[in-house]
């Protein structure tokens, strides 16, 4: 009965994050979104192409390698660090954990996509690749069939990202990827050893319920 109590207070925490992080994504995905649409048009002209399987499946590829980077860098640079920290902060993973993310992670991912812009990917393609992206990173959070759970030779997976929660050390800093495991493999980052009991979230640190203490608490010399 404790644990499940612990758990429901964990799900009620995320939940409470994420609709903070919503509130903020409502005020500048707006602006961003339409900064990439200038982007594209500036460099590249008015986009009267429709929308084809390919160009999806290039944007998805292009996202992934964005998302696989700015992970990496977010474990690697003090700054982002004690943004991404909000999400690591849970000591359950589950799928209510996809929820628990920085306020600040609509300007952050956001942001970090207006390259694609400049790079020639279509505002249509992009918000559909983007859509299909977040919706399986979304599901590495979640206890899913075993046949998918042990997937990993070149889609990520549940079990996989399970690991990239966990208090260790090693585990945390490896498992980078977000639809495709190869960046992890060709980078070095990828980390199998990942199928015993785990502890999640951060060594020592209880996750603030709150979704302001969650936020700030990162910047108060904690880490």
């Amino acid at each position: 009965m404790q644990v499940m109590n612990a758990l429901t207070k964990s799900r009620w925490s995320n939940l409470s994050c994420g609709a903070l992080t919503t509130a903020v994504a409502l005020i500048v995905s707006g602006p961003i979104l339409g900064v990439y649409g200038w982007l594209f048009t500036w460099v590249h002209g008015p986009d009267v192409r429709p929308v084809s399987a390919w160009a999806v499946i290039g944007a998805l590829l292009a996202l992934d390698v964005l998302y696989y980077a700015q992970h990496r860098l977010e474990h690697r640079v003090g700054w982002l660090w004690r943004l991404h920290e909000v999400h690591h902060q849970a000591h359950h993973c589950e799928l209510t954990v996809s929820f628990r993310t920085s306020a600040l992670s609509p300007v952050l991912i956001l942001g970090s996509h207006l390259p694609l812009a400049v790079l020639g990917v279509p505002f249509k393609v992009y918000l559909l690749a983007y859509a299909l992206h977040t919706a399986f990173v979304f599901v590495l959070h979640s206890r899913t069939p075993t046949w998918f759970d042990r997937a990993g030779w070149v889609f990520n997976s549940p079990l996989l990202h399970r690991g990239h929660h966990a208090q260790s050390a090693r585990l945390r800093n490896a498992n980078f990827g977000g639809v495709l495991v190869i960046w992890d493999r060709i980078f070095g980052t990828y980390d199998a050893d990942c199928a015993g009991p785990l502890q999640f979230g951060l060594p020592g640190k209880p996750p603030p319920f709150d979704p302001l203490t969650a936020n700030l608490a990162p910047w108060r010399g904690r880490r």
